[in-house]
C-alpha cells in the first residue's frame, strides 16, 4: 500500500460513514487488502487496477459512495476514529514492523473504537 496522508484518512471516513456500525472493521480491513493489492497490481503492471485503483486509499474511496459531513459532524468524527484504528490494526497484522517499533501502543486500552 502506498504511503498513507491525511487527506486518505479524510476521504476513507467518508465512505465509512455510510457502513453499518457492527460491519465497518471487517469491510474497512477488506477494503484495505484492496488497497494493498491494488498497489502490488500497480508496481507489476504499471497500470493502475481496474476497480481498485492506484494502491493509494485515496483513489479507491474517490470510487466508492462518501457521505456529506462538516469536519465537526459528530459521525465523521466517529468513522475517522474508526479508520485510524483500522489502519493501525491493519499495519500491525499485515506488515512487519519497521525501526524500532517493538511494542504497539494499545489503542484505547484494548477497546474497539468503532
Amino acid at each position: 500500500m502506498r504511503a498513507v496522508l491525511d487527506g486518505d484518512l479524510m476521504a476513507l471516513a467518508r465512505v465509512v460513514m455510510l457502513w453499518p456500525d457492527e460491519q465497518r472493521p471487517d469491510q474497512l480491513q477488506r477494503l484495505l487488502d484492496q488497497v494493498h493489492a491494488a498497489d502490488l497490481y500497480c508496481k507489476r503492471f504499471r497500470r493502475a487496477h481496474p476497480h481498485w485503483g492506484n494502491g493509494s486509499v485515496l483513489s479507491m474511496a474517490l470510487g466508492l459512495p462518501r457521505a456529506k459531513a462538516g469536519p465537526g459532524d459528530p459521525r465523521y468524527l466517529r468513522a475517522l476514529g474508526c479508520v485510524c484504528a483500522g489502519m493501525a490494526a491493519w499495519r500491525l497484522t499485515r506488515q512487519p514492523l519497521k525501526r524500532n517499533d517493538e511494542m504497539p501502543l494499545p489503542l484505547f486500552a484494548g477497546k474497539p473504537m468503532c
